[in-house]
């Protein structure tokens, strides 16, 4: 997503229509720093879970070794940028080390976008500062040895051998799963556009001391720190909690500068708990899910369907009726022995008036809870999952009737044409499509989703032997009606 003006690869779990929870990893730290369990537990317990890549790591923005273009501020910027990318007006934030101070920074500096706050294995003025306990002498004799050289980057084996002693001794007793981190350090690698330049972390500029405004957060904030952190030992939590205004500590046992599962089950809880503030508004939810179908349409229709289905928010399109048009193409046509395909047929009123014609009626759409919906509303007519960007091959050529109402306009641009092309391929010998669609002209921007359609969009729906019977206005939307010939 463009996020602060770059681009950021951002990852949701769980629904919009919960509380959001924006996970900030700390440094070098791609969103794989949350783990896909932990992550899909928050989910479970009712939380709209967004976690991204800092630049320089995963698959977001990076810059040459050595070279960040940016400054801690930025950083904090792209946190806020996330949320803007995804319609989100407040989370419950929650980073750990470096991702800990970001998190910081967005309660002071932002602090109408924090619902409250969660800092794991931070520290209010980091490792060795005064009037805090330095480092353990274990880490401290393991810097003094000096860091051990770095690997040839495009060496997997040796990146992955590297990724994991590294993380070594930031561990607390519990035992150490090898081979578990060795596959996680194989995904980091997988997904790094530029692994070298991860540590431009350590290099980017700013970042002034903060603590002596730590007295001003005013969000509800949980302090969650190993018992036996080696790099900020616990008493930095301790200093975080006493100096936040009602923060509260919770010590994890045997956890050093790290998340290990075997604490999931207190962390995890602790934070779904801490986080139920700032359920989101039906207007909020609606535009979280509609800036989701910028980037993922199909996702973001069967959430806002499963959304609907929990009583949480309304479909904007749904009707009770068949389309009026529809109704006017069709009134008195018998469709015996014939077929019928309604492409994204949602709660399934169109497929349904068809099916009452007399069609042999499928209808298809991407979201799983709308079939299931129009399956128990209207059993003459036969529902299907299926995504019209990859559809079953045996739908080629296989209807007389192919309906496209108000389908394309919900698509990215970037799939339109492909989502186009396809349902003019389901057009049998002789059969004919029916498209509409909001109308927009040329010299208009084309704000969405929906995103209304240019006349030539609409007839861009034409091929050699798929040719336009109408094309034409009806109010504010199109109407346009092409025919297959006969073979």
């Amino acid at each position: 997503m463009r996020a602060n003006g770059v681009d950021l690869c951002v990852e949701t779990f769980g629904t919009p229509a919960d509380p959001a929870v924006l996970l900030i990893a700390g440094a070098t730290g791609s969103m794989l720093s949350w783990d896909d369990a932990f992550c899909a537990r928050l989910a479970d317990g009712g939380r709209y879970v967004i976690r991204y890549d800092h630049r320089d790591t995963g698959r977001s923005v990076t810059y040459p070794p050595g070279e960040p273009g940016y400054g801690f501020a930025d950083l904090v910027a792209d946190a806020v940028g996330v949320l803007d990318a995804l319609a989100v007006v407040r989370a419950g934030v929650v980073g750990i080390s470096m991702g800990g101070g970001i998190a910081q920074l967005l309660a002071l500096d932002h602090a109408d976008r924090v619902a409250s706050l969660t800092l794991i294995a931070t520290s209010p003025a980091g490792p060795n500062a005064p009037g805090l306990p330095p480092m353990s002498p274990e880490l401290l004799a393991h810097f003094a040895a000096g860091a051990p050289p770095a690997p040839d980057w495009t060496d997997r084996d040796a990146v992955v051998e590297h990724l994991a002693a590294e993380g070594r001794p930031y561990a607390g007793p519990r035992p150490v799963d090898a081979r578990a981190a060795r596959e996680a350090a194989g995904r980091v690698f997988d997904r790094a556009r530029n692994i070298a330049s991860s540590a431009n972390h350590f290099l980017a500029g700013g970042g002034e001391p903060w603590r002596s405004r730590l007295g001003e957060i005013a969000v509800p904030t949980l302090v969650l720190h190993g018992d036996a952190d080696p790099l900020t030992p616990p008493a930095h939590g301790e200093a975080m909690a006493r100096e936040v205004p009602g923060a509260r500590l919770v010590l994890l046992e045997d956890t050093g500068h790290e998340l290990p599962p075997g604490v999931w089950d207190v962390v995890v809880p602790e934070i779904v708990a801490h986080t139920a503030l700032a359920r989101p508004s039906r207007d909020e939810v609606l535009a979280r899910i509609r800036r989701l179908g910028t980037v993922d349409a199909g996702t973001a229709f069967e959430r806002l369907y499963a959304a609907a289905a929990r009583g949480e928010v309304d479909v904007p399109w749904h009707r009770e009726q068949p389309h009026r048009l529809i109704v006017a193409r069709f009134d008195g046509v018998d469709g015996t022995g014939k077929r019928a395909l309604v492409v994204g047929a949602g709660y399934g009123q169109d497929a349904g008036y068809l099916a009452g014609l007399g069609f042999d009626v499928v209808g298809f759409d991407i979201s799983p809870t709308a079939v299931a919906a129009a399956r128990e509303r209207f059993p003459a007519a036969r529902f299907e999952v299926a995504d019209l960007l990859d559809p079953p091959a045996a739908w080629a050529g296989a209807f007389d009737v192919v309906l496209d109402v108000l389908i394309a306009q919900s698509l990215p641009a970037d799939v339109r044409p492909t989502a186009i092309a396809n349902t003019g391929r389901f057009v049998a010998p002789g059969g004919t499509l029916l498209v509409l669609a909001h109308a927009r002209a040329d010299d208009e921007p084309a704000t969405g989703p929906p995103w209304p359609l240019t006349r030539a969009e609409v007839e861009s729906y034409a091929t050699d032997d798929l040719r336009a019977v109408r094309v034409d206005r009806a109010g504010p939307g199109w109407r346009a009606e092409f025919r297959r010939a006969v073979s």
